[in-house]
Parts: C-alpha cells; structure tokens; sequence
C-alpha cells in the first residue's frame, strides 16, 4: 500500500490536498464500477480460489 501512496503523492507534487482529492476521485471510480457490474467483496474471493491451479 505504501508505493502506492508514494506514486500518488509523487504525481500531486506532494501537495496532500491534490493527494486526497486523486485518492477519493479513485475510490468513487472503483465504486461506480462495482456498482455497474454488480460487484461486491465476495468476488475477488470466489474468482481467486476458483481458477487456482492446486498442481494438477
């Protein structure tokens, strides 16, 4: 988590109000997309342990 935030800080030129404004414009664009394609927390879970290979 904390490259990411390095990465976002670095591209608002350390300016921690641009920072925040970057991250909520980035939490409401993953929202609106779960939202769209009916996503929810299980999701992630289930398509992990469904395509995992147990080396067969």
């Amino acid at each position: 988590m904390m490259p990411l935030v390095l990465v976002i800080l670095n591209y608002a030129g350390s300016d921690l109000d641009e920072a925040s404004r970057k991250i909520d414009e980035g939490k409401m664009i993953i929202n609106e997309y779960a939202r769209k394609h009916n996503l929810n927390v299980f999701d992630g879970l289930e398509l992990r342990n469904s395509t995992r290979q147990y080396g067969l």
